[in-house]
């Protein structure tokens, strides 16, 4: 082995870190193929996205329906292809965050944060689903480096990267404008960061975002700006309700999204940020990662916020708590993050291959994969009715069975309507695939409601075919009511509640 080789992996540097990173996707991959979980609904939905390519859908912005068809195209529409571009993204991430850290610290910081990021507890988990927070977490990685190449002088290449980044990290998810807010609020504080935005190459990187971005604006404003709507809804649809209750929650569900040591070092600094004589470098991962902190905090003790909201403050953080502890010399918490990481993959791989088996008694749903287990059988049991009824179609109610049966039935001859809720469109499958007069009869309606009068009340032949449930867990099975229908009228009303 040649002595730069050796050199490599002698020391914790890139060549070490890549090969674990490596090695840790691989097992993620083959995690996947194991694995027996159903897609859950959202990960349909993203899917049925995939089949049409646009510069928008209804609740999200388009590229992780446009990774989706990717990964379709190489591998096949399977659980696991559909999943795989979330561990290699997540990768690419830890790899980029290993760039990062040298930029600001050095080989030694770098090879640990890069192993902090890849086994955290929070991307163990999100590396067995697909969510639009995985690539977005990759641009927002590949922004910051880009970011901090051009603190250090002007470069035409890091000025496209940037501008790439920032634009398709706009399209993975809207977040990424907190990005812009933090490269406006280091401009203040941090002289480089000044110098950066008087220079023509950072307009130029802001340009090419905006550009990316452009085709997406224009969707939403054809569509009734229907993500816009649907965003701004989840950031303030529960209005200001000041509960404490819901922000403690938020708040120690970081302890798992974050990792407890990388959250709990957070935390630790900041309530010893006056002794710590943070440097430039600091300082500016604080700016990275603290506003957006006290921006979700915020949301989620005046409104409404989900966990995964303070993923983009992560690579920040991670970094800044890595290189206090690899100062202070404090490497055992460092193993014992990357420790926490490695049990929490363990046990998920061995869960997510027995999920059909798995329940914990003592809880209120003791079935804990329960919302990703039945899909398949219930397209399955959806299929076999179809046969016995003679559909031409099916239809369903809820938003949650809508998307789990077009993707469980998408080799089948039925095409899957949903019966609207209301005149608006609640959902993307409202919007694209509602039950009208046109729908090929008899149609096959998958129900949670037994009630055959409301239905009568619009259709001209109401065939109920009884009830069947769907395993989603050893003690859980959700009953559905199959009805065939006829006679649809022209114009069809919305439907009724379930009485």
């Amino acid at each position: 082995m040649p002595n730069s080789l050796r050199r490599s992996f002698s020391v914790p540097g890139f060549g070490l870190c890549a090969l674990i990173v490596a090695g840790l996707t691989l097992i993620r991959l083959i995690g996947l193929r194991y694995s027996v979980t159903d897609l859950y609904f959202d990960e349909s939905q993203y899917w049925v996205w995939s089949r049409e390519f646009a510069f928008g859908y209804f609740s999200k912005p388009p590229l992780l329906a446009w990774t989706i068809a990717i990964a379709e195209g190489i591998c096949g529409s399977g659980e696991a292809c559909i999943r795989s571009p979330s561990p290699v993204m997540h990768a690419g991430t830890a790899l980029l965050v290993f760039g990062i850290a040298r930029e600001l610290y050095g080989e030694r910081v770098a090879f640990w944060s890069s192993l902090v990021i890849a086994f955290g507890t929070g991307v163990v988990f999100s590396s067995r689903i697909i969510s639009t927070d995985v690539p977005f977490i990759f641009l927002w990685s590949l922004a910051l480096l880009a970011y901090l190449k051009l603190l250090r002088g002007p470069n035409l290449v890091w000025s496209l990267v940037l501008g790439l980044a920032i634009g398709f990290g706009l399209l993975a998810k809207y977040a990424m404008v907190y990005f812009l807010l933090c490269m406006a609020l280091a401009a203040v504080f941090d002289e480089r960061a000044r110098s950066l935005v008087k220079r023509r190459a950072t307009w130029l990187a802001l340009a090419l975002s905006a550009l990316i971005l452009a085709p997406n604006i224009a969707w939403n404003i054809s569509n009734g700006f229907a993500t816009y709507r649907h965003t701004a809804t989840n950031v303030g649809g529960a209005g200001f309700r000041f509960s404490v209750k819901g922000f403690l929650a938020f708040f120690f569900s970081q302890f798992a999204v974050a990792g407890p040591i990388v959250f709990g070092g957070f935390l630790a600094a900041m309530a010893r940020v006056r002794k710590l004589s943070l440097n430039a470098n600091d300082i500016l991962l604080l700016l990275f990662s603290l506003p957006i902190v006290a921006l979700v905090m915020t949301a989620a003790f005046v409104s409404n916020a989900y966990p995964n909201w303070m993923a983009p403050a992560l690579i920040a953080m991670t970094i800044l708590v890595t290189a206090l502890l690899v100062r202070e010399n404090r490497l055992s918490w460092i193993a014992a993050s990357i420790a926490i990481g490695a049990f929490a993959q363990l046990v998920l791989l061995v869960a997510d291959a027995n999920a059909d088996r798995l329940t914990l008694t003592g809880l209120k749903k003791p079935d804990i994969y329960e919302r990703t287990m039945g899909w398949r059988l219930l397209g399955e049991k959806v299929s076999a009715l179809s046969q016995q009824s003679g559909a031409k179609s099916v239809a369903g109610e809820r938003r949650y069975d809508v998307p789990s049966l077009i993707y469980y039935l998408r080799d089948r001859p039925w095409p899957v309507f949903t019966w609207k809720a209301g005149i608006a469109p609640r959902d993307h499958f409202e919007l694209k695939f509602p039950l009208t007069g046109g729908a090929p009869e008899p149609v096959l309606l998958i129900t949670t409601c037994p009630f055959e009068p409301r239905l009568k009340r619009q259709f001209g032949t109401v065939e109920p075919l009884g009830s069947f449930s769907v395993k989603t867990g050893p003690t859980t099975a959700p009953v559905y009511h199959a009805f065939k229908l006829t006679g649809l009228p022209r114009e069809l009303a919305p439907a009724p509640a379930c009485n």
